[in-house]
C-alpha cells in the first residue's frame, strides 16, 4: 500500500511532464505557423496542467508523511553512502513538489506566449523565417524535451547539454531583444507583445533547467543550483 502510493506520484508526475512538453510543442508549431486558432487550444488547456499540478502536490505531501512515519518499512531506516540516494522515497518525494511547481510555470509561460500571440499584432512569419526567433524556439523547445526525458528516464545525463543551451539560449533572446526595438516598421504594441514572448519563452528554458538540476540532486544528493556562480566568486578572493 505504502509503495503503491509512490508508484501513483511518480506516474502522475509523468502524465503532468508529458503534456507540458506537449504544450511547448504546439506553441512552437501555433508560432511557426501563425495558427491562432491553436493558440487558443493551448490557453484553454493550461487547466489540465494546473489540475495536475494540484493533485501532485497533496500527493508529494501525503508521500513525505508515508515516508518519514513508514522509513524502515521502506527500507531506509539505514541508509548510508553505498545506497543510491533517488531510491529514498523522502528524497523522490521532496523532489517531485519542486519539479511539479516548475514544471506548472514552464506551463504558465508557454500560456502567457500563446495569449499574446493570439492578439494578432504580431507580423506574419517572424516566428518561422526570421532569426533569431527561429533559433530561440528550437532551443526552447530542446531544452523542455532534454527536461522531461530526463525525468522519465530520471537521469541527469543531459545536464551539460543543458547547461550549453541555457547559455545560447540567453544570448539568442538579447539578440532578439536588441534587433527588434530598431526595426523602424515595428509599432509599440508589436514589439511589446514580441518583447513578452521572448521573455516568457527565455523564463520556459530557466525552468525547463530547474528541473534538470533538480534531477542531479534527486540521483546524485549535489545541488548544482548556481555552482558557477558560487565558483566565480570564489576564484575572485586573493
Amino acid at each position: 500500500m505504502i509503495i503503491s502510493k509512490f508508484y501513483y506520484l511518480r506516474k502522475n508526475l509523468y502524465t503532468m511532464a508529458e503534456l507540458v512538453l506537449e504544450q511547448v510543442i504546439l506553441l512552437s508549431e501555433a508560432l511557426e505557423a501563425d495558427d491562432y486558432t491553436q493558440a487558443e487550444k493551448i490557453v484553454e488547456r493550461d487547466d489540465l496542467i494546473d489540475d495536475l499540478e494540484k493533485e501532485n502536490d497533496n500527493l508529494s505531501q501525503n508521500a513525505i508523511l508515508e515516508a518519514v512515519s513508514n522509513r524502515n518499512i521502506l527500507g531506509m531506516g539505514d541508509v548510508d553512502n553505498d545506497i543510491v540516494l533517488k531510491k529514498d522515497p523522502l528524497r523522490f518525494a521532496l523532489s517531485a513538489i519542486r519539479i511539479t511547481r516548475n514544471m506548472e510555470r514552464m506551463g504558465d509561460q508557454v500560456v502567457n506566449c500563446a495569449d499574446v500571440f493570439r492578439h494578432k499584432t504580431i507580423r506574419k512569419g517572424l516566428f518561422k523565417n526570421e532569426e533569431p526567433m527561429t533559433l530561440i524556439l528550437s532551443r526552447v523547445t530542446t531544452l523542455a524535451g532534454m527536461a522531461i526525458e530526463s525525468l522519465v528516464e530520471e537521469k541527469e545525463r543531459f545536464m551539460g547539454s543543458v547547461n550549453s543551451l541555457e547559455d545560447e539560449l540567453n544570448e539568442l533572446c538579447d539578440q532578439a531583444f536588441q534587433k527588434y526595438r530598431s526595426v523602424p516598421d515595428m509599432e509599440k504594441q508589436e514589439f511589446a507583445d514580441v518583447y513578452r514572448i521572448i521573455l516568457a519563452l527565455e523564463r520556459l528554458g530557466d525552468y525547463a533547467v530547474n528541473v534538470a538540476e533538480e534531477l542531479v540532486r534527486l540521483n546524485t544528493g549535489k545541488d548544482i543550483r548556481h555552482l558557477e556562480n558560487v565558483k566565480s566568486k570564489s576564484s575572485s578572493y586573493p
